[in-house]
């Protein structure tokens, strides 16, 4: 592995993170960034950098369902009584969760191409 594949990696990872709890898209910003930028596709195969960028993505989902490990068990029934500010008074149902997805569904459906 080259420094510049090491650097690329890098980079990608740092922008992944710093976004994915930003109101952003985390995936946008790391493909802009890519693209305009590092350009990883001419180190690669296409296949292989959209992989990476893949694993990258799991990785960050991985950290955020492991950070809020302990919600994501209330949510489903599996755990009772977090004591958490931040959970006093406001909890979400997985009916709710549902519901706020529609939308996304519908224009996902809608504009697939």
């Amino acid at each position: 592995m080259t420094l510049w594949e090491i650097f690329v990696a890098a980079v990608l990872g740092i922008v992944e993170g710093l976004t994915e709890y930003a109101p952003v898209s985390s995936t946008g910003h790391m493909i802009i960034v890519d693209d305009i930028w590092l350009k990883s596709k001419s180190l690669m195969t296409p296949e292989a950098a959209n992989t990476f960028k893949v694993v990258i993505q799991l990785g960050s989902i991985l950290a955020v369902a492991i950070v809020f490990k302990d919600r994501i068990l209330n949510l489903l029934g599996l755990k009772k009584n977090i004591t958490s500010d931040q959970t006093k008074g406001h909890k979400l149902s997985i009916a709710q969760i549902a519901v706020g997805l529609v939308p996304a569904t519908i224009l996902g459906f809608l504009f697939e191409d």
